[in-house]
């Protein structure tokens, strides 16, 4: 096994772009579900993605790297999709319905959320180690902050929401609650479905911003 590395300094461009990047990336991100990204081997990675270890090593230089670069890749393009899915639903009750239930999971599918959590358990895990990722996880917590904040003001503007309520310790709360929630998924508790964990934080908004709504709309897809 490979230990996590302990604050190594700036990642290393990768060298070249590639149609396939993503898919390795991708490919990456799948065999850390797995295994842990301590247990992750180049191997591992060449083998899921149908390509060679040196392939890889030229695209990112070494295991650590590539590690990183598939955590930093998947945790941004989450909040992205959410971002512009959200801001594509037009009534802000269900806006907000929709950004409390994917602060839970993006999928209504068991073993594809719990593959995603298993993914957020590694990056929070290397980010404790490893002071880049660390301060990067600090900006993704905030745009998962940020992104729960302006759906509830939303509601607030709308005049579905009093104006009076904490939006912000709303928004942080709900963020930690999902986060709470998505470990129990990730660990398997037969009681603890994405379906029930995302009712479980509507709910709860809907009791921190008085809005006993917001716990009965039906999200969209």
């Amino acid at each position: 096994m490979t230990s996590a590395p302990s604050s190594p300094g700036p990642r290393r461009r990768r060298r070249r772009a590639s149609k396939d990047h993503g898919d390795i990336l991708d490919a990456a991100c799948a065999v850390i579900a797995e295994r842990g990204y301590e247990s992750t081997r180049l191997a591992d990675v060449a083998d899921r993605a149908g390509t060679s270890i040196s392939t890889l090593q030229y695209l990112f230089g070494n295991r650590d790297d590539l590690i990183f670069a598939a955590l930093q890749s998947r945790t941004a393009r989450q909040l992205k999709e959410a971002q512009e899915a959200a801001a594509a639903i037009d009534d802000p009750l269900t806006r907000l319905a929709w950004v409390a239930t994917h602060l839970v999971a993006d999928s209504d599918d068991e073993s594809a959320s719990r593959a995603e959590w298993m993914v957020w358990t590694e990056y929070w895990r290397a980010a404790v180690r490893d002071a880049e990722l660390r301060a990067e996880s600090v900006g993704v917590y905030a745009g998962w902050r940020d992104l729960a904040q302006e759906a509830i003001l939303a509601c607030v503007r709308s005049g579905v929401i009093d104006a009076d309520v904490d939006v912000r310790s709303a928004a942080e709360g709900a963020v930690a609650l999902g986060d709470g929630l998505g470990i129990q998924i990730a660990l398997g508790l037969p009681s603890m479905t994405w379906a029930h964990a995302a009712s479980l934080t509507r709910a709860w908004l809907a009791t921190q911003l008085d809005c006993p709504a917001l716990a009965l709309v039906e999200t969209p897809a």
